[in-house]
């Protein structure tokens, strides 16, 4: 705050005690707490659960009384509440009998019908509510509600608003959207603003102030100025430095000690998973929730950039066992209903709607295409949620494995190291292959080695409306040559290209044209990109299979691509980072409830995962073998049948897929006929 304005909330030596079990005890909530507030300034106070944070607020609105000290707003004395400060608590206060635009225009009634009119509708416009203004309660969802309450407090003018924690009940997505909101309509109001919130991140996106309280008897132990532009960039060096401080004084430690410090001989964790990717953070939700303590380290700092990609249907499963369904369908992602080929040689495609799996319990006849940052972020958001520990920002840079188990793990972040130890080690590192690396057991698969240029474009032709929303895969003439197109928003396509080692980029050709001359080989694709327009640079990307001699330790265990990587061809990514988390999850509750984390604890795991992933390679082998076999399945119905089963990605069974039998059958009747039409189609392996 500049000393040149007067205070719009000045604080001064505020103490709050309450009267405790016994006579003559006491228990001291809040202790000498300090500061100002400037004229349209948004401060955060942050801190743990139990600090007082609610007990300030309710005593600078007038609802608490101090034990001592004094309050006071725009230079006034604070004796009790004032209709000029308004309050937005945790829980939506919006009235359930009435309408949007009456909760929002309940405090008018005063004014004359015209003028509140007008300012409802500002207010409904503002907060996003067009179209909702009859609308009631239990019509809108949790975030559209807290919309309301923040439109109604709002509407009636106040000079400071006073936010207990509003957003804290809505899902993580609604709470970004909510607070990407709030700020939007703070910069236009210019209303003073007092936010409580236990939420870091929350708390550097919102404020241009954080005050931290102490733990219980809360006291401000620092005052942290967050001086960065809005939006705020949460990769910018400067945000992560200013949480770093943060962390640091509400929880020394978690922003991790110098190397010279000593390192604690007890466990961190049960459980340390190294990545925060689909696999590790479905790992995590599935562990908290059967009360492992579960502690996830991260390289990156989510949101970060990703590919988007497409889902399977099996996943469905999974993700209805981690509880995390609702929020992906209310994420706004794109739903995929199906799947549909084109091959460069012919006039016609092929479609295959999805269906419900009886089988996994899985109703719903649709998956989804994800933009991976958001949903990477959403995951993990949840896998914190269930109660599994986050640390992001966090590299892990080597590990130690004790014979019979127990695992440690040497971390860096921003130049200071520490060793964190837990009972159990997981690699969910993805292709970067931490501890697959380290054991020096990972294997290059020679048979898949692919290289794709892919990007995001504006004015793609998805087809007609009931394919708008599918996967469409186009088979190109090259060798093992395919592309993708997956819509990730309104208007916004991922379009890749993807052709094996012999169709690589020829010396001297720029990605841009090898990717056009790609398009251009095929009449399908290229009637799609006729219109489309880069929303960026085109990325060029390695996409060479590979394989651990071994997935499990004493010890430790791999899952997802940290595990094994095949191709993209069929969206098997998450559907094995998924699937391989759901069974490393079964197999680490028994191991540490059985006291033994031996590899012999993790030999099903291992054999079911081996299973799938070997399925999923033998059906992309025989794909880019003769393109044509798999595409021929769909016309036959029960070959279609069993297909579809495979392709929404129920390949984690007992046995191999019955249709892999039969699918190399029929490439093997194409390879032996040398006068078959699509004989000279057959390709030979690297």
């Amino acid at each position: 705050m500049t000393s040149a304005s007067a205070p719009a909330v000045s604080v001064r030596g505020v103490h709050v005690r309450y009267p405790g079990k016994r006579p003559g005890e006491f228990l001291d909530a809040l202790e000498d707490v300090s500061f100002d507030v400037a004229p349209g300034e948004f401060v955060c106070i942050v801190g743990a659960s139990g600090c007082g944070k609610s007990t300030l607020l309710n005593v600078i609105g007038g609802f608490q009384r101090p034990t001592r000290g004094e309050v006071r707003v725009q230079g006034e004395p604070v004796h009790g509440p004032d209709p000029r400060r308004i309050f937005v608590f945790q829980e939506s206060g919006v009235f359930p009998w009435l309408t949007v635009d009456q909760n929002i225009g309940f405090g008018l009634s005063r004014q004359p019908a015209e003028e509140r009119h007008r300012v409802v509708a500002h207010y409904v416009e503002m907060v996003g509510l067009t179209g909702f203004e009859r609308a009631y309660p239990h019509e809108l969802s949790g975030g559209m509600r807290q919309r309301v309450e923040i439109a109604r407090a709002l509407a009636a003018s106040p000079d400071l608003l006073y936010m207990d924690e509003p957003f804290s009940a809505l899902d993580y997505l609604t709470r970004l959207k909510m607070r990407a909101d709030l700020v939007r309509i703070w910069q236009h109001e210019k209303k003073t603003i007092l936010f409580v919130t236990h939420d870091i991140e929350e708390a550097l996106q919102l404020a241009d102030r954080v005050l931290m309280l102490t733990p219980r008897p809360g006291h401000l132990r620092e005052v942290i100025d967050v001086p960065l532009p809005r939006p705020r960039d949460i990769d910018a060096p400067a945000y992560l430095a200013t949480r770093h401080r943060i962390l640091d004084i509400l929880a020394p430690g978690t922003a991790l000690a110098p190397a010279s410090a000593p390192a604690a001989p007890a466990l961190d964790a049960d459980v340390l998973v190294v990545g925060g990717g689909p696999s590790g953070a479905i790992l995590a939700s599935y562990l908290a929730r059967a009360g492992v303590r579960t502690l996830v380290l991260e390289r990156a700092v989510h949101p970060r950039p990703h590919v988007g990609e497409s889902l399977l249907c099996s996943t469905t499963r999974v993700f209805q066992e981690i509880g995390v369904l609702d929020a992906i369908e209310h994420g706004g992602f794109v739903r995929k209903h199906g799947a549909l080929w084109t091959h460069h040689g012919e006039e016609k495609s092929r479609r295959l709607p999805f269906q419900p799996i009886p089988s996994l319990g899985i109703t719903q006849d649709w998956t989804w295409h994800v933009d991976r940052g958001r949903f990477d972020r959403l995951l993990l958001e949840h896998a914190r949620a269930e109660g599994a520990e986050v640390l992001e920002g966090v590299r892990a840079v080597d590990a130690e494995l004790a014979a019979g188990g127990a695992a440690a793990v040497r971390v860096q972040e921003r130049g200071c190291e520490r060793v964190l130890r837990a009972r159990l080690l997981v690699d969910a590192s993805g292709r970067g292959t931490f501890l697959g690396s380290k054991l020096r057991i990972k294997r290059n698969d020679p048979a898949l080695r692919q290289f794709a240029v892919h990007g995001w474009f504006e004015g793609v032709e998805r087809g007609p409306a009931d394919v708008a929303d599918w996967i469409h895969l186009h088979v190109l003439p090259g060798p093992r040559a395919w592309a993708w197109q997956i819509p990730i928003g309104p208007g916004v396509t991922s379009v890749g290209v993807v052709t094996g080692d012999a169709g690589f980029p020829k010396a001297g050709e720029s990605v841009a044209e090898f990717f056009a001359g790609q398009v251009a080989s095929s009449p399908a694709l290229a009637r799609t990109m006729a219109a489309a327009k880069p929303l960026g640079e085109l990325v060029r990307d390695g996409n060479s299979g590979y394989a651990m001699e071994r997935y499990a330790g004493d010890g430790w265990l791999l899952v997802g691509d940290a595990a094994r990587f095949v191709d993209p061809i069929f969206s098997s990514g998450i559907s094995v980072a998924a699937e391989s988390a759901r069974e490393a999850a079964a197999a680490i509750v028994a191991a540490l409830a059985a006291g033994d984390t031996r590899a012999e604890r993790f030999a099903e795991y291992a054999a079911t995962l081996s299973r799938g992933i070997e399925a999923w390679r033998e059906l992309v082998l025989l794909y880019y073998r003769l393109p044509r076999g798999v595409l021929a399945l769909l016309d036959a119905p029960e070959d279609r049948a069993a297909l579809q089963e495979v392709l929404q990605g129920t390949v984690f069974g007992a046995e191999p897929p019955a249709l892999l039998a039969r699918l190399r059958r029929a490439v093997a009747e194409v390879e032996a006929n040398p006068d078959h039409p699509w004989h000279g189609e057959i390709q030979t392996s690297p």
